[in-house]
């Protein structure tokens, strides 16, 4: 368990920790002449059942606020020192706001310098606390007095301590989570070489490990790790470690920096937060205020921004937008403090609700609405339940620091899951409303257009889902079109069983016309030729031959030729025939016509279709195969680069 002090300066704070554990936290000669802690102090006491506790002392004076502020991050208990002759002070306000805005409500009360005081002046100072805490809507908290020039109360601290580190439940996001280590000290060691001191809040480092530094972007290894002075193999969340990268320049990384796996190096220069104003403050926080937002051991220039330019009362809280001054890696749910422009005074705070925000305002708000205040699993749930879209799961994992496959298996099982290159996911509720509107969209094409067979996916997407990922929408209803009532044929889509050859008059008509276009061969007829032999009104056969062509059982040639797919078929084999007579490949419209035994004019037409459809090329007044279309007739052309156009006849 992580211990931090907090109190004004002077009050004692690290003289009781050298009480508890024996161990001097001053460390700079300056701290030890002026007899006050200028920067955080480190410290650890062994307990009797085998754990450790980890001690942070915090300097007091108000102008080392930001020291403070990069020590108390991550910790899991807080000593409030106040001493007996001074009572309560306004550092002791401070400091016990920061703590609030953290959401550390666990912590002891430590009135020190009691051999300085009386009883009377020791209850007095006891209710100052009460009426304190009460203030800054604390819970009652144990307040323990002592005196660390004579030992007393120091025992029963120590037994308080190690009550509390006995309950103390694992650091909330251990588990399936990337490592992510806050850092609060660099210092170069002999031999060694850059040390990075500071606390792992999330995942595992072992020896060997290879961290980035964000946001700078270096990678390095892990050469050495060590807890509490001693080397180890291993740390986990929520303990204070000092490592050593191999290779790493100590100017390339300072306090603020965090250490990261790779795949967790993502910065942002604008975060969606919470935030609030704390009761005290004599003006509302208005948007576009300057200030110092202080995120991990990190202190940047922002800027808040609000919605519609609103402002945020003293004591009230509301979503906002941070515009930082510079890059800074930050995961949803963690916490913040803000301080005024000149970093002289602590406004309000609250937590990180999304990262990386959307461009998009109306998903922006949907996904805050969805993530406030909620752990992984519960905003996942919610933002599956408002985002009618889809949730992305790579940017879900990134704003969690988690690897993707742990991010998966929040997901309610069965949930639909689109697999493209980022995979999406639904609710339920969501892929059934998406499958209603692609029904109704459907009957209402077919209603349109009886002849087709269904709507093209991409005109679909366009019309009932336009802020969706064309590439998600189409997997979406692949999976999901035999649930919804649908058949999805090529990349069109038709409700299930739709026939679009169903219409009796169409039937009887393309009885009498089929027949005619199959014993045409190449004499292909043209629609005003169909009608005379059917006595079909033109009009009509030119319509139903426009029906088939859209439905894939005829092919136009002209738009008043229509042939069957079967007989384009093999004039494309006769195309590649022609090609093969040739020694260059090369063929005339003449050429072609004198293989299909048709007119010249009827010649031309089809090979214009074949133009169209990819099987010929025309160059001038010839054509050749195109490449690939048939192996044979390719091989028989020659090279494949189109060859030079000679003197043939015209067509």
């Amino acid at each position: 368990m992580i211990v931090a002090t907090a109190g004004h300066i002077d009050h004692g704070k690290t003289t009781l920790v050298r009480a508890l554990t024996g161990m001097e936290t001053d460390r700079l000669k300056e701290e030890k002449a002026r007899g006050i802690s200028i920067e955080v102090g480190f410290a650890h006491l062994p307990l009797d059942d085998g754990r450790m506790l980890s001690f942070i002392d915090v300097p007091g004076h108000e102008r080392f606020i930001r020291n403070m502020l990069g020590g108390v991050y991550a910790v899991g208990h807080a000593l409030l020192v106040v001493a007996a002759d001074d009572g309560v002070m306004p550092q002791t306000r401070e400091h016990l706001h920061i703590l609030g805005l953290l959401r550390l409500r666990d912590g002891t009360v430590v009135i020190t310098k009691c051999d300085r005081a009386g009883p009377d002046r020791i209850a007095q100072v006891r209710a100052e606390v009460d009426e304190l805490l009460e203030s800054a809507g604390f819970p009652p908290i144990p307040q323990i007095a002592v005196s660390a020039p004579t030992g007393a109360g120091i025992g029963a601290l120590r037994h308080r301590l190690a009550e509390v580190a006995a309950l103390e439940s694992p650091p909330e996001r251990q588990d399936g989570a990337w490592p992510r280590f806050v850092v609060d000290r660099v210092f170069v060691a002999a031999g060694s070489g850059t040390v990075l001191r500071g606390t792992l809040l999330a995942g595992e480092v072992r020896i060997g490990d290879s961290l980035q530094v964000s946001p700078a972007g270096i990678r390095g290894r892990v050469r050495k790790l060590q807890r509490h002075g001693q080397p180890v193999e291993l740390v986990r969340a929520g303990e204070r470690c000092a490592i050593n990268l191999a290779n790493l320049d100590h100017a390339s990384v300072a306090r603020g920096d965090w250490l990261v796996h790779p795949e967790a190096d993502h910065v942002t220069d604008r975060i969606d937060v919470r935030i609030r104003v704390l009761r005290g403050e004599a003006r509302a926080l208005a948007h576009w205020t300057p200030l110092h937002l202080h995120i991990g051991a990190a202190d940047i220039p922002a800027r808040l921004a609000l919605r519609r330019g609103g402002a945020i009362e003293a004591g009230q809280e509301a979503l906002a937008q941070l515009r930082l001054d510079r890059p800074v890696h930050a995961a949803h749910g963690d916490r913040l403090i803000i301080r005024d422009q000149s970093a002289s005074r602590t406004i309000g705070g609250g937590f990180v609700v999304n990262p990386f925000p959307p461009s998009r305002r109306s998903r922006r708000i949907a996904v805050l609405q969805a993530l406030d205040g909620r752990d992984r699993r519960a905003g996942l749930l919610a933002l599956l339940d408002g985002l009618p879209d889809g949730v992305p799961m790579d940017w879900f994992a990134r704003i969690h620091t988690m690897p993707l496959p742990q991010a998966l298996e929040l997901l309610p099982q069965g949930a639909p899951l689109t697999r493209t290159r980022i995979p999406t996911a639904f609710s339920f509720l969501r892929a059934e409303r998406l499958g209603l509107r692609a029904a109704e969209a459907v009957a209402r094409f077919h209603a349109a257009r009886q002849d087709a067979k269904g709507i093209e996916l991409s005109r679909l997407h366009k019309e009932i889902a336009p802020g969706q990922e064309a590439e998600v929408f189409a997997d979406l209803v692949r999976q999901c079109a035999a649930g919804w009532g649908l058949e999805l044929v090529g990349s069109q889509l038709r409700l299930a069983g739709f026939d679009s050859t169903a219409n009796p008059q169409d039937k009887q008509s393309w009885s009498l016309i089929w027949p005619i276009l199959e014993d045409a061969g190449f004499q292909i007829p043209s629609a005003r030729e169909l009608s005379v032999q059917t006595s079909i009104p033109l009009q009509k056969v030119r319509d139903l031959l426009h029906r088939k062509a859209a439905l894939g059982e005829a092919v136009k040639i002209t738009p008043e030729r229509f042939a069957l797919p079967e007989t384009v078929e093999t004039l494309a084999r006769k195309a590649a025939e022609t090609a093969r007579r040739s020694a260059d490949g090369l063929f005339s419209a003449a050429d072609y016509r004198d293989v299909i035994g048709t007119g010249r004019a009827l010649a031309i037409e089809i090979l214009e279709c074949l133009d169209r459809q990819g099987v010929t090329l025309r160059q001038g007044n010839v054509r050749l195969l195109r490449a690939g279309h048939d192996a044979t007739a390719a091989a028989a052309a020659g090279p494949a680069h189109p060859p030079r156009i000679q003197n043939r006849r015209t067509r």
